[in-house]
């Protein structure tokens, strides 16, 4: 052994005999706390398991109240108080759906009107359930329903038949949106398509001849039209905007003397150079005299047809001394020429070259013979204006009220006449906003905000007692009604595009006679040869008609005036000949009875329906419910600090 080295010892047996045990005692406690981690996990496990039950078991009683409530108010539409709330069910037990009781829990039910009670947006109600169990443990929750608008349909009937015929869905009709009978609804071997749930209170006849893209129901609970009497408040609302009219007749289409001329114009400022702004949509309102029911209408004059009887139709012409823009005339003005009439030396002569005799050669020629002006008659440029329109400021100014300068001129879309000749345009207010006077000075006092800022009072709703006619451009969210009939005397479209999908503009059509689309010189093409064949000529600025609006004729139909009579080939609607050309609708039609609005043999008009999808959730302000209540939203309440008191307090606006 070196010095100063030491040997190191080995570890005895009884030190080795502590460690051993200590390792053991480790194994033992580690086991132990295992173990009893095991017993914990599954105890929670198990308490977790039981609560999650209990949780579900809550919510399902509470949903499964909410149903209930939903139920009775579609059953029993008395249910819901006009105002507040009530309490439908008190600790009620609830059945599993073997019949058996859910045990330890009972549920508490209310309902009562939400949201804005006018039912300018719609009618709301919610239903809210409270589920509680015998611990004092709660789960509340809020189901929020809409009563469904008659909007929401492209196809509603209540019988199908017009005139005692049956009408089929034939030669491959397309239906787009939803589609409602309470008949039974006949489709032809032709075939048709439903592109959107079909229901009926009866049976479908010829199913196999459909195609039903989101299947078809029957015998389901009828739906009824809304009765004159619910909606005697519109006239009330319509008096609040300032929008109440009377017109002076009350019968059929052919006896209309007042007329809606729906206005779109920019008021922004600078100018946005469009008018779809919500601030851009106006209506005016004009009344023919006692006789003039045809100027009003713009009917073809009946034969034979002359310079002398033609009011409503004409042409271009440059004014004297004026040859950078033509303005329009009637043919009716050509009767004015004479050597001892001043009438053409300041209206067409610059179309002669600055000659005066030869633009009153041409007028004599067009007066005294039936041929000259046939020929005229047959120019593209020849259009008919309904009574009123500024371009008829020729004849309709043709009185001593005014001076040869302010008669013997064109008219365009600024020469307004407040009183003319054959009728007058009902004032809206003596003093108009500036921003309306300052774009719209020739008739600003005559034009009728729909527009909330321009006033304040609207409430989107016209009301006529009588028989109106209708045409323009819509801008805004409207509706119209009368309990008699409504006269679609020419094109009535949206501001903005629907077929674009922005939902901007909407209008509601509530008649409750029909709704017609008139057989007048705008909509249906004339006749203008003087003798031998026909010659059809199309005198609108578009051949087709077109009609944006949710049609509701609560007393027969939505139809076309004359539909089976007139030229068979004068037009064509998408490459096939038929009298009248495509009748363009874009929304929906509710009707007692289906009308027609043309003939396999080319009479009339041939359909191009598209469906609005914005009716669904924008339906035209007021417009009428079927009644049905369907689900809007769900919501999960604080069970905690659920007052069902303050909760209705708060979801009505005070």
């Amino acid at each position: 052994m070196r010095p100063g080295s030491r040997r190191r010892g080995r570890p005895s047996a009884c030190d080795r005999r502590g460690v051993a045990l200590f390792v053991a005692m480790f194994f033992v406690a580690g086991i132990g706390a295992l173990a009893l981690s095991a017993i914990y996990l599954t105890a929670n496990a198990s308490l977790l398991s039981k609560t999650y039950e209990k949780e579900d078991d809550l919510k399902y009683s509470s949903e499964a109240a909410l149903a209930i409530g939903k139920a009775e108010l579609n059953f029993n539409p008395a249910a819901l108080p006009g105002s507040s709330y009530v309490q439908l069910f008190t600790n009620m037990t609830l059945k599993t759906a073997d019949n058996q009781t859910v045990p330890g829990i009972t549920v508490n039910l209310w309902v009562g009107p939400t949201g804005s009670t006018s039912g300018q947006f719609g009618r709301f109600a919610s239903v809210v359930a409270q589920a509680v169990d015998a611990n004092g443990t709660g789960f509340v929750r809020r189901l929020e329903l809409t009563q469904e608008s008659f909007a929401k349909y492209a196809y509603w009937t209540n019988s199908e038949k017009n005139g005692g015929t049956t009408i089929y869905f034939a030669n491959g009709d397309q239906l787009w949106g939803p589609v409602w009978s309470n008949d039974t609804i006949h489709i032809n071997t032709t075939g048709a398509t439903f592109h959107d749930l079909v229901g009926t209170a009866k049976v479908i006849s010829g199913t196999s001849y459909g195609t039903f893209s989101k299947g078809y129901q029957i015998h389901q609970k009828v739906i009824s039209l809304p009765s004159l009497s619910s909606l005697s408040s519109l006239s009330a609302l319509a008096t609040a905007s300032g929008f109440n009219f009377a017109a002076p007749t009350s019968g059929d289409e052919t006896t209309v003397r007042m007329r809606i001329e729906f206005v779109a114009s920019d008021m922004a400022t600078p100018t946005a150079g469009d008018s779809t702004d919500l601030s851009d949509g106006f209506f005016r309102v004009y009344t023919a005299n006692s006789g003039q029911t045809a100027w009003l209408r713009g009917d073809w004059p009946s034969s034979p047809f002359t310079a002398t009887n033609m009011t409503n139709c004409g042409d271009w012409h440059y004014a004297k001394g004026d040859s950078t823009e033509k303005r329009f005339f009637p043919f009716s003005t050509h009767y004015h020429s004479s050597s001892s009439n001043t009438w053409f030396d300041t209206v067409t002569a610059a179309d002669h070259g600055g000659s005066i005799s030869a633009a009153r050669a041409e007028a004599d020629s067009v007066k005294s013979s039936q041929s000259a002006f046939s020929k005229l008659m047959q120019n593209h440029t020849i259009r008919c204006y309904l009574g009123g329109d500024p371009h008829l400021v020729a004849v309709s100014r043709d009185t001593s009220t005014f001076g040869n300068t302010q008669k013997h001129i064109g008219g365009d879309d600024t020469t307004f006449t407040a009183t003319d000749r054959f009728g007058h345009w009902t004032l809206y207010s003596a003093t108009p906003n500036s921003t309306i006077a300052t774009k719209r000075p020739a008739d600003a006092k005559y034009l009728f905000p729909l527009y909330r800022g321009f006033n304040t009072n609207t409430k989107g709703v016209i009301y006529v007692g009588g028989t109106v006619g209708i045409s323009g451009v819509v801008g805004g969210d409207l509706t119209l009604y009368t309990p008699n009939t409504i006269v679609v005397l020419g094109d009535t479209r949206y501001a903005s595009d629907p077929a674009l999908g922005h939902c901007v503009d909407i209008l509601g059509l509530i008649s409750g006679a029909n709704t017609v689309v008139a057989d007048n010189a705008i909509n249906t093409p004339q006749n203008v040869a003087s003798s031998g064949s026909a010659k059809y000529k199309s005198l609108d600025a578009t051949p087709d008609f077109y009609l944006h609006a949710i049609v509701m004729a609560l007393g027969t139909s939505f139809e076309v005036e004359n539909y089976d009579t007139g030229p068979t080939n004068a037009l064509t609607c998408q490459s096939s000949g038929d009298g009248r050309g495509c009748l363009y609708l874009t929304g929906g039609i509710i009707q007692n009875n289906r009308g027609a609005v043309g003939t396999s043999t080319g009479t009339g008009y041939v359909k191009r329906y598209s469906y609005d999808a914005c009716a669904i959730q924008n339906p035209p302000p007021y417009f009428p419910t079927t009644g049905e209540f369907e689900d809007n939203r769900y919501y999960e309440l604080d069970p905690v600090r659920f007052n069902v008191t303050n909760l209705y307090k708060s979801l009505t606006p005070h």
